[in-house]
């Protein structure tokens, strides 16, 4: 698995519109997306540079190509072909050749591309060593279940959706924070691992899936006894005190959702719920208050930051 680059909608349009100025030089005639993929930042394209959106299909067992919409460009214009990433697949390419064959002048726009890309687009942002585009329209798609699929999978994408949750306040009650304090941290722990789960619990099949705490590595032991006692068996994924400190455990939550391909977090802490949307933008972030799950997205707002 490689580590989630998540493209919000936001992104994808600051990623659009770095680009309009040298494109408003470039005389197109018109914006061509790629369905699925390429229509949400064509739209924001064709809107930018005032210019007529059409689009292609694809249907990739067949590589057939088709227009997507009624009508098409006219004979020989110059077009912006628009897809969300240039991959190792053949979409792109067989695009692109469609639209040389038909007579079309062509320049290239995807939001993302890498190493392992089939084409180097003309317009782009080429990805970090390791990384993976993840967009809020398939966002099931970053998962180790959906790429076990080659990218042809057998059922809706939300099938391949991958859960976490937190433990504390969640799965386990929450001690009084108090108690944690050094002269008592010793009963506090005998305490919790006494404890009985939540009476009331996330709507979710639980027994497999992934727990993502903020208790430091070296709980390991014990915190893996709790859930296997109490018939949790899924992946536990713990706070390593060198990367991050208590004070960073809403970090080390998001960025576990980043590395290992999660898109949706139950989170019990308000505060942290609210960090971790910011930080995992294109995940699906839920506030679980002891009764019910509220859906989060953040944003820094700039200009109460700037005042």
């Amino acid at each position: 698995m490689r580590t989630a680059f998540p493209y919000d909608y936001p992104r994808v349009e600051s990623e659009v519109l770095r680009h309009v100025p040298q494109w408003r030089c470039m005389h197109f005639d018109a914006v061509v997306a790629i369905a699925r993929g390429g229509l949400a930042p064509a739209i924001m394209a064709a809107s930018a540079l005032s210019l007529p959106l059409f689009a292609l299909s694809y249907a990739r067992p067949t590589r057939a190509i088709d227009w997507f919409t009624l009508r098409v460009p006219a004979a020989g214009a110059r077009v912006l072909l628009v897809e969300d990433v240039a991959g190792r697949g053949t979409t792109l390419v067989d695009c692109r050749d469609f639209l040389l064959k038909a007579g079309y002048s062509v320049v290239v726009f995807t939001l993302a591309y890498d190493s392992e890309s089939r084409i180097r687009p003309d317009f782009g942002l080429e990805m970090p060593n390791g990384a993976a585009a993840w967009f809020p329209w398939e966002r099931e798609t970053i998962t180790a279940a959906f790429a076990a699929t080659g990218n042809r999978p057998d059922r809706s994408e939300s099938d391949y959706a991958s859960w976490a949750v937190d433990l504390d306040g969640v799965l386990v009650p929450d001690l009084p924070s108090r108690l944690y304090d050094a002269a008592t941290l010793d009963i506090a722990l005998a305490l919790r691992d006494a404890l009985a789960p939540c009476t009331v619990l996330p709507p979710i099949s639980l027994a497999q899936v992934a727990v993502i705490t903020g208790r430091p590595e070296q709980d390991r032991a014990r915190t893996q006894g709790w859930l296997t006692r109490h018939g949790y068996r899924g992946v536990l994924r713990m706070r390593d005190p060198r990367r991050h400190d208590a004070a960073g455990a809403a970090a080390h939550k998001a960025d576990c959702l980043l590395e290992y391909g999660h898109t949706h977090f139950i989170e019990s802490d308000p505060g942290q719920a609210i960090e971790i949307a910011r930080r995992v933008p294109v995940g699906r972030i839920f506030w679980w208050d002891g009764g019910q799950a509220i859906a989060l997205s953040a944003h820094v707002a700039a200009p109460l930051a700037r005042a």
